[in-house]
């Protein structure tokens, strides 16, 4: 794994670990689908 995959991978946790947070601190749940399509584009956009 190169050093781009590994940043790639270490974005992707910290977004999903920060929507877990939002779900806990009571954000809205459209705040938190913001955050998660976030993810998803990520995901859309890299070579697997």
């Amino acid at each position: 794994m190169d050093f781009a995959e590994k940043a790639l991978w270490a974005e992707l946790k910290y977004k999903v670990y920060l929507a877990a947070l939002m779900v806990n601190d009571g954000y809205t749940n459209e705040d938190v689908i913001d955050q998660l399509m976030e993810i998803v584009q990520i995901l859309e956009n890299s070579t697997p």
